[in-house]
C-alpha cells in the first residue's frame, strides 16, 4: 500500500495546479461590433511569437495565422506592451491587406490602407 502513496500525492498535487489559460503574450483589439480588428501574439516570450489576425472588415472574423515571411516585427515586448509590426500582403486574397501596427503603454494604432484605427494593446506579464 505504501508504494502507491507517492504517485497518488504527486497526481493530486498536479491536479490542483492552475491550468494555463492561454499562451497569448499580447492582444491588440480595436473597433466595436459589427466592425473590429484583432491581432493576437502567441508565445511564451518576446522572441518570434505566432501572430493571428482577425477582422470583420477583412475576412468576416476568420482567424488567419500570418506567415513570418510576410511580416517584419521590428520591436515586440510583452513586458513593456510595445510593438512595431509591418505586414506586407504578397498578393494573396486570402490574407489581410498590408498593414502596420505600432503600440506602446497599452495603446496602439493599426494602419491598414487609408484607414487608421486606434485600439488597446493588452499584454500579460
Amino acid at each position: 500500500m505504501k508504494k502507491w502513496t507517492t504517485p497518488v500525492i504527486t497526481l493530486l498535487a498536479l491536479a490542483g495546479q492552475p491550468a494555463s489559460a492561454s499562451q497569448t503574450a499580447c492582444f491588440f483589439d480595436s473597433g466595436q461590433d459589427p466592425e473590429y480588428y484583432e491581432l493576437e501574439f502567441i508565445g511564451y516570450d518576446d522572441i518570434n511569437p505566432m501572430i493571428v489576425f482577425s477582422s470583420t472588415v477583412n475576412g468576416s472574423g476568420k482567424r488567419i495565422t500570418l506567415s513570418s515571411e510576410n511580416y517584419s516585427l521590428e520591436h515586440f515586448s510583452q513586458k513593456t506592451a510595445t510593438v512595431h509590426l509591418e505586414f506586407r500582403n504578397p498578393g494573396d486574397d486570402s490574407l489581410p491587406p498590408s498593414f502596420t501596427l505600432i503600440g506602446r503603454n497599452g495603446l496602439a494604432q493599426l494602419k491598414i490602407g487609408p484607414t487608421a484605427v486606434d485600439g488597446s494593446l493588452r499584454c500579460g506579464s
